[in-house]
């Protein structure tokens, strides 16, 4: 058999061949001084570990025999544990020994805020349990220097590439919301294009952004978008409330009462917007001030045009395209009328916005921009498939989350009613005749069925606005308003109803009765009707100042239709006059009101002057009010007894 390999020969030679040493290069001598052994060495100090250093007596410790610093240098430890530890042992320290914040106020801040950017869910939430008690217990001011670095955090949070971390700073949102609400205002167009980053991205095929679908997040798109839609609400409410957005809507209706002790009193009679410094340019003739607002104003159109086809895009995939019945509740999921919630409270906030932009800068027509550019939309979305209803689960969800309460979706249904009379203040009852009967029977439907205290008002500031100047397309003729206007006036005489909302509709009635452009109303029969019992509101156990107020101006402004519908009751009247009630007011200033209303009247009775004199000799009025009325009337000259 033959064998392969090599031979013991070949294995000899090739040893042989390897012990042969070859010709080299002669090696050189090594230098003098070269193999001498060299006793010279370094010496590097031990360093102890922090740890092991003993901690002074003045020294704040926590459970685990850690100071601040200690607890501050963890934060950055590459173990998930040991930060979870640490940011408990700061928690600790802070609510043992509240001083410890104002000594490490910065570190604390910048240490705790960088991990709510952390990829480990439970170093996220002890983060913001931190932050939390942090602002909680230091106020505005010394948080002011530090809030831009949670301010850009929060921003970092909010568009991360993590849906997880994102899902978070809607937690870092609401501490920011609660604790810092001012400073969070200021930053407000700042935080705001976060929140399309959130539920859209940019189109590729044409401008504007689309919605986007959460894949990789445990929670679905339509709870995910309810999320960010409810916190872009609070923040809007809370830049509304820094700019006292509401308070400048609703302080024409109002009438403001000022009480001081001080003799050297002083109240602003005009509104602090025509009365403005106006600053002027030395290169320039335009105002800067108004460059400023216009600035704003561009900078918030900008917004809306991206913001509300978003809105409207998000509705449509939730609502169905047709309702099942006609004259039927468009039924929609618990989920989706939580969304239909949050949208709604959106646009109604960002009508106040516009209104408040448009008394700044009346020039810039932006009201007038924004109802022609999506009252159609509006329509077609909400409109079309109202009113709605949903079916609310057993289940309830986390104390934390916002829930529908009504299944029938009462307050929501109620304001798709209210904007759609902002977006058409020049209604058309021939192009728009089915909405306008849908929203009008609902609102007809619902008036007078003491739902609750809330429902109730909101039920008469729509119908305030359909009798106001702004909405005279509604009011213009009989033929839109007619059959509500009789249901205001039946609700009114209705004795189920409470004393506090037949006086809500008296003011109602009082403010259409006072509008001269509204004078077809009030020669129909209701109306005649209503006007004879006008003075029966004086006849209750209690009034209000609203009701005080309209009384008076009723008085002064229609002082013949007032004596007319007065007389035949004065004698009732005086009667009840000391034994009724301010419901909403405790000093004599509301009481003297009611009873200057005698200056207006121009004849007395017999009975009623005897009967008043009898009350002022008796002193049946409390405190100086039977001198007050002595007083009333002796200003008014030419009684006639």
């Amino acid at each position: 058999m033959h064998k392969t390999g090599a031979t013991r020969y070949q294995k000899f030679l090739k040893a042989e061949k390897s012990k042969t040493k070859l010709k080299g290069k002669k090696d050189k001598e090594l230098p003098k001084g070269t193999n001498v052994t060299k006793t010279n060495f370094k010496v590097k100090k031990i360093i102890i570990r922090e740890q092991l250093k003993k901690h002074e007596s003045t020294d704040v410790l926590s459970t685990r025999k850690l100071n601040v610093k200690e607890l501050l240098s963890r934060l950055n430890h590459f173990n998930t544990n040991v930060r979870v530890d640490a940011l408990d042992g700061i928690k600790e320290l802070i609510s043992s020994h509240p001083e410890v914040l104002l000594q490490n106020l910065g570190q604390l801040i910048n240490g705790v805020t960088a991990l709510t950017l952390n990829v480990e869910k439970n170093v996220r939430q002890s983060a913001l349990k931190v932050l939390h008690l942090v602002l909680s217990n230091i106020s505005q001011e010394n948080i002011e220097p530090f809030f831009d670095v949670m301010s850009t955090y929060l921003r970092n949070a909010m568009t991360h590439i993590d849906s997880r971390i994102q899902e978070d700073s809607l937690l870092f949102l609401d501490i920011l919301l609660l604790c810092t609400p001012t400073k969070l205002a200021e930053d407000f167009n700042k935080i705001i294009p976060n929140f399309l980053d959130m539920i859209s991205k940019l189109r590729s095929d044409q401008p504007g952004r689309t919605l986007t679908v959460n894949m990789n997040s445990q929670i679905t798109s339509v709870k995910w978008r309810g999320k960010v839609f409810q916190r872009l609400r609070d923040l809007m409410q809370k830049f509304a409330e820094y700019n006292n957005i509401n308070q400048e809507i609703s302080m024409a209706a109002n009438t403001h009462y000022f009480k001081d002790n001080n003799p050297m009193n002083y109240y602003p009679l005009f509104d602090k917007t025509y009365i403005a410094n106006c600053y002027i340019s030395c290169f320039s003739s335009k105002n800067s001030e108004i460059s400023l607002v216009t600035d704003d104003i561009e900078r918030f159109r900008e917004y809306i045009d991206i913001l509300f086809p978003l809105l409207f895009e998000t509705w449509v995939e939730m609502c169905p395209n047709k309702k099942s019945e006609t004259n039927f509740e468009m039924v929609v999921g618990e989920d989706s009328a939580l969304l239909l919630k949050h949208i709604l409270e959106i646009i109604f906030l960002t009508w106040n916005f516009v209104k408040h932009f448009n008394k700044k800068n009346s020039a810039s027509n932006i009201g007038s921009i924004f109802s022609q550019k999506y009252r159609n939309s509006f329509s077609q979305h909400f409109v079309n498939s109202f009113p709605y209803a949903t079916v609310i689960r057993s289940k309830q969800g986390k104390s934390d989350e916002e829930t529908v309460l009504d299944p029938k979706l009462v307050e929501e249904n109620l304001k798709i009613c209210q904007l759609f009379i902002q977006f058409n203040p020049n209604v058309d009852k021939k192009h728009q005749g089915k909405e306008i009967s849908a929203v009008l029977g609902y609102i007809e439907k619902i008036f007078g069925q003491n739902i609750n205290d809330y429902i109730d008002d909101v039920v008469i500031n729509i119908l305030l606005s359909l009798f106001s100047i702004e909405s005279v397309g509604w009011s213009k003729t009989l033929l839109v308003l007619d059959a509500l206007f009789r249901k205001i006036i039946w609700v009114y005489f209705n004795k189920a109803i409470t004393n506090s909302y037949k006086q809500k509709i008296f003011g109602l009635l009082c403010k259409i009765a006072l509008n001269d452009k509204l004078s077809h109303f009030h020669s129909s029969e209701a109306f005649e009707m209503w006007l004879k019992h006008l003075p029966d509101i004086l006849l209750s156990e209690s009034v209000n100042n609203d009701t005080i107020n309209i009384i008076h101006r009723f008085a002064a402004t229609n002082n013949n239709v007032f004596n007319t519908v007065v007389k035949p009751k004065l004698l009732s009247i005086i009667e009840n006059l000391p034994k009724i009630s301010i419901s909403d007011s405790e000093d004599d200033i509301a009481y003297h009101k009611l009873l200057s209303t005698f200056y207006w009247i121009k004849t007395w009775d017999k009975d009623s002057l005897n009967l008043l004199e009898n009350q002022l000799l008796n002193n049946v009025y409390k405190g100086d009010s039977g001198k007050y009325i002595f007083d009333t009337l002796r200003l008014r000259s030419g009684i006639h007894v």
